[in-house]
């Protein structure tokens, strides 16, 4: 059975598209080689992170991100095992997010499309609270 974190940092800066582009090209080689899937929404100096895979490897993975220093107010929102991967083909999908991109978010994450809403009884709880993170930081 897999692992899932899921946790919100905010960054000690904004990050530059170059450095985000960095980060994410090294995460998703050692992620690759570590056989952990997942994905990095980034908004505004926020972060959601999902990461998914080996429960001792994801563990491992979210206590070097909790010290990073580029982070700040880590906070671990799931952390589960978990039946089925929510982003079992990305070895780290990646998106900035802009207040305009709430349709691209919906075509990233397939469950998005029914609302933007946490249901108590929801099949998945990841999907969920990607959704609930755009939802806070949701700007017109």
């Amino acid at each position: 059975m897999d692992y899932c974190t899921v946790y919100l940092s905010s960054s000690t800066g904004l990050l530059a598209e170059a450095e985000l582009a960095q980060i994410l090209e090294k995460s998703q080689k050692k992620n690759q080689a570590s056989g952990i899937t997942g994905i990095l929404l980034y908004f505004n100096g926020n972060i959601i992170q999902v990461l998914e895979g080996d429960e001792t490897k994801v563990r491992a993975l979210y206590e070097v991100i909790s010290r990073d220093p580029r982070h700040s107010h880590v906070i671990n929102l799931y952390s589960q095992p978990i039946e089925q991967r929510s982003f079992s083909d990305w070895s780290m999908g990646y998106k900035t997010l802009s207040a305009t991109e709430l349709k691209g978010v919906q075509g990233m994450i397939p469950s998005t499309a029914e609302g933007l809403s946490l249901r108590a009884n929801s099949d998945n709880i990841v999907v969920a609270l990607v959704k609930i993170f755009y939802q806070n930081n949701y700007r017109n």
